[in-house]
């Protein structure tokens, strides 16, 4: 195994919260209603594009776990070495997917109904359509290095666009409470 270096991994959280500030106060201030007005009836995209996700993570995430389990004949596996690479990769991309459901469904909804309801359903089908790349990615990398498998080009841009929505959403709220 190689050494690690240094851009092996992510980058100062403060740098991190820093970028988050900058694309949230850029939504808020950019695209963001007058602070204090909701717009629930606008939100449908953006609740429509959400439970589009739960369809789609329950169709190829979770049965896609049935499927290679049968494929594989590995039911009752107790230890990670017991399980094929196969099966692996499918519980792994799941339990991610599981691990960014919270954020995802907060933030866009929070962002849709308190800063703006098309970015967010926009923002959101674009997450969905990465996510769903990614897990595809994940579930088709038998036999590659975790390096090789270049998951990063889908979870860093999601990163950014969740954690870009609750910023902007949490500018917004600080500027309502301002002025209120």
């Amino acid at each position: 195994m190689g050494e690690e270096s240094k851009e092996d991994g992510p980058p100062p959280p403060l740098m991190v919260l820093g970028i988050y500030l900058g694309l949230g106060a850029a939504l808020s201030f950019g695209i963001g209603r007058t602070p204090g007005t909701f717009a629930v009836a606008d939100s449908s995209w953006t609740i429509f594009v959400v439970c589009l996700f739960f369809v789609w993570y329950s169709v190829y995430d979770v049965m896609t776990i049935g499927k290679v389990r049968a494929d594989t004949k590995c039911f009752d596996a107790k230890k990670l070495d017991d399980i094929p690479e196969e099966l692996h990769l499918a519980l792994r991309a799941q339990g991610n997917q599981v691990e960014q459901m919270p954020h995802f469904v907060t933030s866009t909804l929070l962002f849709s109904v308190f800063v703006n309801a098309k970015a967010a359903a926009l923002i959101a089908a674009t997450w969905v359509t990465l996510r769903a790349m990614y897990a595809h990615t994940y579930r088709a990398s038998v036999g590659t290095t975790f390096r090789d498998k270049r998951l990063g080009r889908f979870t860093i841009p999601c990163y950014f666009m969740l954690n870009a929505m609750a910023m902007a959403t949490a500018i917004h709220m600080l500027r309502f409470s301002l002025t209120a």
